[in-house]
């Protein structure tokens, strides 16, 4: 964190290194007119192979700059470092969100747990409402800051409703049956990711998905899921059933749309309060 920035971003100051993914770096960044701190993603092309990482930030930015959503982080700017009339680098200009991923602090409730994915799904909802699918719902992109904020992050594998991708594009754990052998996305895609999502956030345990992880597997045609009151005896049976209808491989017995599960959830969210009072936090 301490180490002397490598990084020269024109029109900011580089204040410090702030973590590392796939081919990318994060670091706080100063508006040197404005004094207004931003995170900046960088994305470096070391070899060939490493074309697809420029074209996520790319596709990155290309959906997250359309958003305007309070649980949506915002991505303000996409610069492109060429060297040798080629694509080296890319820097997406982005929010400075402090917090840790659900991935990284998994909810120590379930009311809490609740009311971080009744946000998410609100957000969702108004992004597929932007006929916009985000394709990779995961607690690793739900970012959770130390007041409560909620941002759903990372729009790296995002697409327009009803795309066709040119190749399987998911998280194994995560990833819908249609994701997996490349059909229309649509929101029901969200649903299922969101659904795998806030399966393992109340467990601790990923679903089995059709995505085989070792090669030579061949695609499941079902699936046999424990609910997770099964799991988590602080689950409540609504919450469980809400989950396993959003993990069906059938995108028609899914619910339809986020709103509908935001729904769901706040309901849900009502029923615990009312039983638990200590559980005091806001979840609209």
């Amino acid at each position: 964190m301490g180490s002397t920035p490598t990084l020269e971003v024109p029109g900011y100051q580089v204040v410090q290194f702030l973590g590392s993914g796939a081919r990318s770096t994060i670091w706080q960044i100063r508006d040197r007119q404005t004094g207004r701190l931003f995170a900046l993603k960088r994305v470096v092309k070391r070899q060939r192979s490493d074309a697809r990482f420029l074209e996520q930030a790319t596709n990155e930015y290309r959906f997250a700059s359309e958003l305007d959503h309070p649980n949506v982080r915002h991505i303000y700017r996409l610069r492109k470092v060429n060297r040798w009339l080629s694509l080296r680098e890319i820097h997406l200009v982005m929010e400075l969100c402090d917090g840790l991923t659900v991935q990284e602090n998994r909810p120590e409730s379930v009311y809490e747990a609740v009311r971080i994915f009744t946000l998410v799904a609100q957000a969702l909802a108004y992004i597929n409402g932007r006929n916009i699918v985000h394709a990779d719902m995961k607690p690793n992109n739900i970012l959770v800051a130390p007041d409560g904020q909620v941002k759903i992050i990372d729009f790296g594998q995002s697409c327009r409703v009803g795309t066709i991708k040119e190749r399987i594009q998911g998280t194994p754990d995560f990833i819908a049956p249609e994701q997996v052998r490349r059909l229309p996305l649509d929101g029901r895609t969200d649903v299922f990711n969101f659904g795998a999502a806030l399966y393992w956030t109340l467990t601790g345990r990923p679903i089995p998905t059709v995505l085989p992880k070792t090669a030579g597997v061949t695609f499941k045609s079902d699936l046999a899921i424990t609910p997770p009151e099964q799991h988590n005896s602080d689950v409540p049976a609504p919450l469980s059933k809400l989950t396993i209808d959003c993990i069906d491989l059938n995108p028609a017995r899914r619910p339809q749309t986020m709103s509908e599960v935001a729904g769901r959830l706040g309901l849900i969210a009502h029923t615990i309060k009312r039983k638990d009072p200590v559980s005091d936090q806001d979840v609209s």
